[in-house]
This record gives structure tokens, sequence and C-alpha cells, in this order.
């Protein structure tokens, strides 16, 4: 079976669907956030637990930012919004979120007039071509969507480029630990997901050294992403068990280790 290759055009496509935002706000997340979550205690975490972990997850991400009231902090692949405005809500930092999809920033802009006290933008681009000057930000964030870019290393050199001086790169991405994946992790999770295999963990680490970046942290989420399929499985299996389905075979392939979740802290030098 030959590897099926995807265009920023595809995601766009599969992104501005309204019956897929709908599905998952029925069983992923009512506020339609579509991050993976980080527990407290993997063994015990049950279905109603998992919002629980991927605001805390968000939780982690802040502490380790150095996020102030002074910084501009560029969300890359924004979706919803809802981090954007949780993140202004906490610090009081200014956040321009990007994405791709139309619906989206829609959404995003739509929630953010509600907060006319925060400093919010929401824009529709792409991370390959950020339309922002040299040195713009103090801060890029972006969680459980860089995988989705066909050229990612572009994304990256787009990142260090719009990063000032001692600007920090934080972000969580999914990385493939195989040299080759199975037929089933194709299907079960590159297919499904809209994305070849990609970087490996030290792959993702060294090319953002030769980018210029200086890697604070390097944190191995696997064992989380594998308990967040297996919950998002029970929540959808009533409503959707044909998806149900599919999220507990990418649950296997997780713990086959033809997929992992890696959280990388960096600094531009």
């Amino acid at each position: 079976m030959m590897q099926k290759s995807f265009t920023e055009a595809d995601i766009e496509a599969c992104f501005n669907n309204p019956e897929r935002d709908k599905c998952f706000r029925n069983f992923w997340d009512s506020e339609g956030g579509l991050h993976w979550g980080y527990f407290e205690n993997l063994t015990n975490a049950r279905p109603e637990d998992f919002l629980s972990a991927c605001h805390y997850w968000n939780e982690y991400m802040l502490e380790h930012s150095g996020i102030t009231a002074e910084s501009r902090v560029l969300d890359v692949a924004c979706g919803n919004g809802n981090t954007a405005i949780w993140l202004a809500q906490q610090t009081g930092c200014e956040v321009v979120g990007v994405d791709l999809s139309s619906i989206f920033i829609d959404y995003a802009q739509e929630k953010a007039s509600h907060y006319p006290s925060l400093r919010l933008s929401f824009h529709k681009e792409s991370a390959t071509n950020l339309p922002f000057p040299n040195d713009s930000f103090t801060h890029v964030w972006s969680q459980a969507a860089l995988f989705h870019i066909p050229k990612l290393n572009k994304a990256l050199a787009e990142a260090y480029r719009v990063l000032g001086a001692d600007g920090i790169f934080l972000f969580d991405d999914l990385v493939t630990p195989v040299d080759e994946v199975s037929e089933t992790a194709r299907k079960y999770v590159y297919d499904r997901l809209l994305f070849k295999p990609t970087f490996s963990p030290k792959v993702y680490a060294d090319n953002l050294s030769q980018l210029g970046f200086t890697l604070l942290q390097q944190k191995d989420l696997s064992q989380h992403l594998e308990k967040t399929y297996e919950l998002v499985s029970e929540l959808a299996r009533e409503q959707y068990p044909d998806t149900s389905a599919d999220f507990k075979k990418t649950q296997e392939m997780i713990a086959a280790g033809e997929v992992g979740w890696y959280f990388y802290l960096c600094k531009k030098v």
C-alpha cells in the first residue's frame, strides 16, 4: 500500500467540515477543543476525567512558558481560539491566533468579541507563510497540530523567524518512533489524521537545533496519548461506534510504538 500524501488544501477541507466539528463536540469537547489529555493519574483515569486532563496540559505548558502580561504570543493552528482566549485571561498577554480553517477562525473571532478587554486577534493563515515581520513575538505556542502541516520544516523555520531574541517556542506534536509503520498504523493513524509518518523524537530535536533553537525540555507524553484515545473511544461509543472503533485501533498503534506524542520547549538563540 502506497503512503498517501496530503496538502494544506486537504487539511483545510477537513477542518472546514461543520459536520465533523459537530461530531467531535458531542463527545470530545463541547467547546470545540481537540487537544489531548495530560493525566495526573494514568492508571485510574476515567472518561469523566478527560476534559480535566486537557486543561491540566494547558496549565503545564503555561507554567513552563514564561508568558507574562508583557508577552506577545503567536498561537499556531489555534483552532476555535479557546486556548488563546484562556492564555490572555490567565496572563493578560497579547495573543495572535492563526489557522487554516475559516470556520475555526470565524468561531474564534466571534468568541473573542465577548472579551473586549483582552488583546486578541485571529487570522486565516498558513503556518508556512506567516504574515508577520521578523522578531514579532516573544512566544510561539502550538498544541496538537503541527503534524498536519505537510511542509513541517518550513513551519518550524517560520516560527524561528517571527520570534525575537531569546523568544520561546513551545509545542506538542505527534512523532513517528519507528522507521517503517505498519499498514494498520497507516490506516488508523496516519491516513485517518491526514499526515505522513513524520519525525522521530531525535530527528525533531535535531531539526530544531539546526534552525537555531536551544532545546530546554523534551518530554515523552505517549502514555498520555494512549490513555486519551482509550477514553475518547469510550466517550464516542454510544453515538459514534465506528469512530470509537477507529480510536481503539489508534490506541493500539500508540501502545505498539508506531506513533507517539512529545512536548518541546525551545529558545531562539
